[in-house]
């Protein structure tokens, strides 16, 4: 094997692996986005009050 093979080797396992990572980025990003987007809008805290002693018989 030349140099010449071994780098066309090297290439398209690279290409390989960017072909079957970018489906997944693009799913997992997605995903992450209608996370976001769904549990963006979060209802006003209520304010915990303690008991009032004052009325206790």
């Amino acid at each position: 094997m030349t140099l010449a093979d071994v780098t066309l080797i090297g290439k398209k396992i690279l290409v390989g692996i960017a072909i079957t990572l970018i489906p997944f980025i693009i799913i997992a990003g997605g995903l992450w986005l209608t996370q976001k987007a769904l549990t963006g809008k979060k209802a006003p805290q209520q304010q915990i009050s303690k008991p009032d002693k004052t009325n206790t018989p």
